[in-house]
């Protein structure tokens, strides 16, 4: 079967996504994926400096009108009708690139690839299955929602947890359609290296919904409580290669500046490496979407301390260690045991790796991936013959 994947062709994190799916769905089938992308305008150092993640992409260039929200309603209303027309082109173009497919997966995310992208590409005229893995929701669908029925053409929809499979259904979605496959990860050999510190995954917008506040009062508490041995903190984030300035300034505020490690944007080389010598990963998201640094961490046997949010407990499980939004005391508590008790440390860490092996692998993760395209398939097959 001739398949093409839609999608960020860059080095970021969405671009590693696809190359670890492609690769995976290659090594199941036998065959090979056609890689269709486009500048997309994000504004991600990867993207601004074309660090592309593969060297085999179908890719081209076009005009980027960034989502400008003015104060005058006739400046908003013409900014959204040009780049209503621009994306129009732009998936125009994707389905003249892969119109040779007979099965062709979009991955949504943002701009070029975001849902006005995403709608225009599946009024197009197909007579391929049609996929579309929506990894986050936009401003666009969200400011008009109920244009999120457009998900109805597609012939499957993929999402990464729950609480979005639920959303979309809310957004006049069929419930049939929509499908649940976890984020993946590679898993690498056991590392027998000496662990120390705690690691924080930032995302794409460090600031909102990562609940960096808590984390850093967190790190208040911990240092009262021992002042003279206060673990390193190291973030990194796929929000770009210089550190936020509110950030530095919210962990001064919080007296605890001296012991952050700023990595900022690293690759996923560097950061299984770092995952693999950190003692622990504090995710305390309040929104947004944490499947990457859970899946990460769960692989290199690193215990995560995380709330229940963000598309957390899907892959976590009963192997996370749960932690009340917004509770600093609650959150330095949990990481303080994982920190001093080896046996509690031991235990966490047997079971977020045997969590990975067995639901987070991208072997596996291609497997339900091939399961979604064959029950699209047959649904197209059996809608053709009614």
């Amino acid at each position: 079967m001739r398949m093409s994947l839609i999608c960020c062709p860059f080095n970021t994190s969405y671009g590693a996504y696809g190359s670890s799916l492609k690769s995976a769905i290659e090594s199941k089938t036998g065959g090979t994926m056609q890689w269709v992308g486009s500048n997309c305008g994000c504004g991600d150092a990867m993207e601004v400096s074309r660090q592309f993640i593969t060297d085999q992409c179908d890719y081209f260039e076009m005009p980027i009108l960034r989502d400008a929200r003015s104060r005058t309603a006739w400046q908003r209303e013409a900014a959204g009708a040009a780049r209503t027309v621009v994306l129009y082109f732009r998936a125009k173009r994707y389905a003249e690139l892969s119109k040779d497919a007979e099965l062709v997966h979009f991955q949504q995310v943002l701009n070029a690839t975001g849902s006005k992208a995403v709608f225009h590409w599946l009024k197009q005229p197909s007579t391929a299955t049609r996929i579309v893995t929506v990894h986050e929701l936009d401003a666009d669908q969200l400011a008009s929602p109920e244009k999120s029925e457009a998900y109805n053409r597609a012939d499957a929809v993929i999402v990464h947890c729950d609480a979005m499979r639920e959303q979309l259904i809310g957004l006049r979605v069929r419930p049939e359609k929509v499908h649940v496959v976890l984020s993946g990860t590679d898993i690498p050999e056991r590392s027998q290296e000496k662990r120390d510190g705690i690691v924080f995954d930032g995302g794409h917008h460090i600031m909102t919904g990562k609940g960096l506040d808590t984390l850093f009062r967190a790190m208040s508490v911990i240092r009262q409580q021992r002042p003279l041995s206060v673990p390193t903190l190291t973030i990194h984030g796929h929000y770009g290669t210089v550190t936020p300035d509110a950030a530095m300034l919210l962990a001064k505020d919080f007296g605890i500046a001296d012991r952050i490690v700023w990595r900022n944007q690293i690759s996923n080389e560097e950061m299984i490496k770092l995952y693999q010598r950190s003692r622990v990963c504090v995710l305390p998201y309040t929104g947004g979407f944490a499947g990457l640094p859970a899946s990460t961490a769960a692989a290199c046997e690193l215990p995560i301390v995380a709330t229940r949010k963000a598309g957390l407990p899907d892959h976590l499980g009963e192997s996370g260690i749960w932690v009340d939004e917004n509770d600093a005391d609650q959150l330095a508590s949990r990481v303080l045991e994982l920190l001093d008790n080896d046996e509690s440390w031991q235990q966490a860490a047997a079971g977020v790796r045997k969590r990975a092996e067995e639901l987070l692998s991208w072997d596996v993760i291609a497997e339900n991936t091939l399961q979604v395209y064959e029950q699209a398939i047959a649904n197209r097959t059996i809608a053709a013959a009614r």
